[in-house]
């Protein structure tokens, strides 16, 4: 199990960004609605395994659900997907290496998030409704989490927000620095067993956690106050992976990056592929 140095994954993930301005329309939000399906399919594993514990163990239960909900961002990196807050970070580090524009930059945000939201409901109504894996035993465990980010106030979302996207780009920078499948996943487990456990708010798995309560017809939660945290989290995971993480990223280690030669270049898109 080895890592690339910090320049090294700098310089691969502004190249991630330039190839992802190449990427058709339909391809691009396919990979968005698959991404998002797999986020929502994550965080169902986690209700499952968390929904039915007992109260009295506290944290310990969201951090049971928190161990089994990387398998989301996992199937992301290894099977293929595109996740927003991730390229959050990707494509501002794009701008700041010129490799793309900031017109690229907010098409793929929008393409990118659109698709996850589509893919996270698909499996709320699917999954949550329909089979009824968020309902029964598990409903008082969906609905507390749905209440829990809805009830947020504008500015503990936000900062949520930001805190949450700071653990997933640290995630997905692990995850690109690292040589081998298994360093991928080490290195993504931890920061998103966090960030769950924590219980910061992450735009994509609310956009299944949410409409999953919504679909229940036991939450008092409607569609426009779902559009209302979905804006301010987007807003705080958009900080969170550009500003906290993207740009403190860039000016500390941009300058350590050395000429990359054709060779160098290969590989590099060797490994993006």
């Amino acid at each position: 199990m080895g890592f690339l140095s910090p320049a090294e994954t700098l310089e691969i993930l502004g190249d991630k960004a330039k190839a992802k301005t190449q990427i058709s329309f339909f391809r691009l939000f396919l990979l968005s609605v698959l991404g998002g399906t797999f986020i929502a399919e994550g965080f169902l594993a986690c209700i499952r395994i968390s929904g039915t514990m007992p109260s009295q163990w506290g944290s310990f239960a969201s951090f049971m659900g928190g161990c089994l909900f990387p398998v989301g961002l996992v199937a992301i990196v290894l099977v293929g997907g595109e996740l927003a807050t991730g390229n959050m970070m990707v494509m501002t580090i794009g701008v700041f290496q010129k490799k793309n524009s900031v017109r690229d930059l907010i098409y793929n945000w929008g393409v990118v998030m659109a698709g996850n939201m589509i893919g996270g409901i698909l499996i709320a109504y699917l999954f949550g409704h329909i089979v009824g894996m968020t309902e029964g035993a598990f409903l008082d465990k969906t609905l507390a989490i749905a209440n829990a980010r809805i009830n947020d106030p504008p500015l503990v979302a936000l900062i949520s927000g930001i805190g949450c996207n700071i653990f997933v780009c640290m995630a997905v920078w692990i995850a690109t620095g690292a040589k081998d499948s298994a360093g991928k996943i080490f290195g993504m487990w931890f920061p998103i067993v966090v960030f769950v456990t924590v219980g910061f708010q992450h735009v994509v798995a609310n956009a299944f956690v949410i409409p999953a309560a919504i679909f229940s017809g036991d939450s008092d939660i409607t569609w426009l106050s779902y559009i209302e945290n979905f804006v301010i989290v987007f807003i705080g995971n958009a900080i969170g992976g550009s500003l906290a993480f993207a740009l403190p990223c860039c000016l500390m280690h941009s300058q350590k990056v050395k000429h990359v030669s054709e060779c160098d270049t290969q590989k590099v898109i060797e490994r993006i592929s």
